[in-house]
C-alpha cells in the first residue's frame, strides 16, 4: 500500500485542473495498468537513458526510486553493448550535440525498443531532421508538447504519439483501428522542476521494457509521474520540497492507487477559431498545421461527396497532423474508424443522439442551428456546443436561409444559454477579422471560418489575426 503520508493526507486533485469533460464509462483496461505498473519493481527492467545531461541527476533518481536498472553513457562504442542488452532505450532529443547523435544512432540500430523524445524540434531545424531520421527506426513511443508533435509530423502506425500538455493525448494508428486517450492528470508543479519530462519518458521507456503493448506502456509511465506529482503537490509548495516529495511518491506507489487515479476525459473543447476545409484544399495537412499554428483551435472535415475510404484515408491523416480536436461533419462512422473526436450535424444530417450512439460517450457532438425554432428543438440534444448562422453571406457554401446578422445570432445565442448557460456557440459564414471582433463583442464563445484562412496567402497569419481579432472583445481570452 501507499504509505499514509502520501495517499490519506495528500488530496487527489491537482492543483491546476485544467476545464475538461469528464468521461462516465471506462476508456481503457484500469486492471491492465495497474498489472504493468505493479510488475515493475519485480521485473527491475535495464533502460538505457540518453537524456540531456541537466536532466541526467533526476532521471538517475526517478529510475532508482523506480527499480529500474538505468545507464546512461552517450559514447557510441559503449552505448551498443548497453542499449543491446537492455529492455528499453530512452532517447531524447535535449542538448543535442554530435556525440550525442552518434550515441543515439549506435543505440536505436540494436533494434531495442525505443521512445522518442524531440525536445525542441519546433526551434532547430537540424535537430527536426534528425528526429525524422530517427522515426525510420520505428520508436514505440514519441512523446512531445503541443509545438514539437506538430513541427514533427505524423509518426509511424503502430507509433503511440503522446502530445503532452494541459490534457494528455495518447493516439495509435493500426491496421486494427485507431485510438485516442485525453488524460487529465499532472500538475504545474512539474513544470518547475528540470528533468520531469525526461523522467517521464524514461517511465514509459522502463514499461516498453516490460509491456508489449505500446499503448499500456505509455499509459503506465506517463501517470506513474502525473498521478504521483499531482497526490504530493498541496502539500509541497515549493519547487524543492515538490521535487523531494516527488521521487518519494513514484518510489513508494501503490499500482492500484495509481491506475485508479488515472482520469480519463473527453476531447477538450475550444471552441474560439474553428476551421472548416475539405477535399477542395489542395493541401489540407500544410492548411491545418499552419493554420493550428497561428491559433486555430478546432477543425472541422467537411466531405459531401467522397467515399468512406477516403474519407477515413483523409480525416486519419488530419489528426495525425493536428494538434487540436478534428471533427467530421456528419459521418460518425468515418470519424470513429478515423479516430476523430468528434462529429458536426446538421438538419438532414444524423439526430445528434444518433451521432452520439455511433461515435461514442467521449466524442464531441456539435450541432448546425438556423432559427429560434431550432435552438428550442435543441433543448435535450446530448450536444457539445452549437454553430450558429449563418451570420454573414458566405460564398464556402449554398445556404438557401438568408443572413442572421450579428443581432439574429444574438438572439439564437441567449436562448440557446437560457436552457444550458455553459453551452458554447459558435458563429459561422462570413466572418472575417471585423465582423470576428464584433461577433465576439455579441457573446460568441467562438468563430467558425473557412475561406479567411484557406483562400488567404498565409493561413498562420490569418489565423493570427482572427485570435487578435476575436481577442479584442473578450477579456477572458486578453491574456491567452
Amino acid at each position: 500500500m501507499t504509505p499514509p503520508s502520501i495517499a490519506q493526507s495528500v488530496a487527489a486533485a491537482p492543483d491546476t485542473a485544467p476545464a475538461v469533460r469528464p468521461v462516465t464509462a471506462p476508456a481503457f483496461p484500469v486492471a491492465d495498468v495497474a498489472a504493468t505498473l505493479g510488475r515493475l519493481a519485480m521485473a527491475r527492467p535495464r533502460v538505457h537513458a540518453l537524456v540531456a545531461p541537466v536532466a541526467q541527476p533526476l532521471v538517475a533518481n526517478v529510475a532508482a526510486a523506480a527499480g529500474v536498472d538505468i545507464s546512461m553513457t552517450v559514447d557510441a562504442e559503449e552505448v551498443r553493448p548497453m542499449a543491446a542488452k537492455s529492455g528499453a532505450i530512452c532517447v531524447n532529443l535535449g542538448m543535442l550535440d554530435s556525440a550525442r547523435r552518434a550515441g543515439i544512432l549506435s543505440a536505436v540500430r540494436t533494434g531495442t525498443p525505443f521512445m522518442l523524445d524531440p525536445v525542441k524540434v519546433d526551434r532547430v531545424p537540424a535537430r527536426l531532421a534528425f528526429a525524422r531520421e530517427l522515426l525510420a527506426y520505428e520508436p514505440k513511443v514519441v512523446k512531445g508538447n503541443a509545438a514539437e508533435m506538430l513541427a514533427l509530423g505524423p509518426v509511424p502506425d503502430g507509433t503511440v504519439a503522446v502530445t503532452s500538455g494541459a490534457v494528455d493525448r495518447i493516439s495509435v494508428r493500426t491496421a486494427a483501428g485507431d485510438r485516442t486517450l485525453y488524460l487529465a492528470n499532472g500538475t504545474s508543479k512539474l513544470a518547475r522542476v528540470t528533468g520531469t519530462g525526461c523522467a517521464a519518458g524514461m517511465l514509459i521507456a522502463s514499461m516498453l521494457a516490460i509491456e508489449s503493448d505500446p499503448l499500456l506502456a505509455a499509459i503506465a509511465g506517463l501517470s506513474l509521474m502525473n498521478v504521483s506529482g499531482e497526490m504530493v503537490a498541496p502539500s509541497n509548495p515549493g519547487p524543492g520540497s515538490f521535487a523531494t516529495a516527488l521521487l518519494d511518491a513514484i518510489g513508494t506507489a501503490d499500482a492500484q492507487d495509481i491506475a485508479a487515479r488515472i482520469r480519463v476525459v473527453a476531447p477538450p473543447l475550444d471552441p474560439r477559431l474553428y476551421l472548416l476545409l475539405g477535399p477542395g484544399e489542395p493541401d489540407p495537412l500544410r492548411t491545418v498545421r499552419a493554420a493550428t499554428a497561428g491559433g486555430v483551435t478546432l477543425v472541422q472535415w467537411r466531405d459531401k461527396t467522397g467515399s468512406t475510404a477516403e474519407q477515413v484515408a483523409a480525416v486519419r491523416a488530419l489528426v495525425a497532423a493536428s494538434p487540436v480536436p478534428v471533427l467530421v461533419n456528419d459521418r460518425a462512422d468515418v470519424a470513429r474508424a478515423a479516430g476523430a473526436a468528434g462529429v458536426h450535424v446538421g438538419h438532414g444530417d444524423l439526430t445528434a443522439a444518433q451521432a452520439r450512439e455511433i461515435a461514442g460517450p467521449t466524442a464531441i457532438i456539435g450541432l448546425t442551428i438556423h432559427t429560434l425554432e431550432e435552438a428550442v428543438a435543441a433543448d435535450d440534444q446530448p450536444i457539445d456546443y452549437a454553430s450558429v448562422g449563418g451570420v454573414f453571406e458566405t460564398t464556402s457554401k449554398v445556404n438557401p436561409n438568408p443572413p442572421i446578422g450579428i443581432d439574429g445570432f444574438r438572439r439564437i445565442a441567449e436562448r440557446l444559454r437560457r436552457r444550458r448557460p455553459d453551452l458554447p456557440v459558435i458563429a459561422i459564414a462570413g466572418i472575417d477579422e471585423a465582423r470576428a471582433e464584433a461577433l465576439a463583442g455579441a457573446g460568441a464563445d467562438g468563430i467558425a471560418v473557412i475561406s479567411a484562412i484557406t483562400k488567404a496567402a498565409s493561413p498562420r497569419a490569418a489565423a493570427e489575426a482572427l485570435r487578435r481579432a476575436f481577442a479584442g472583445a473578450r477579456s477572458d481570452e486578453a491574456t491567452s
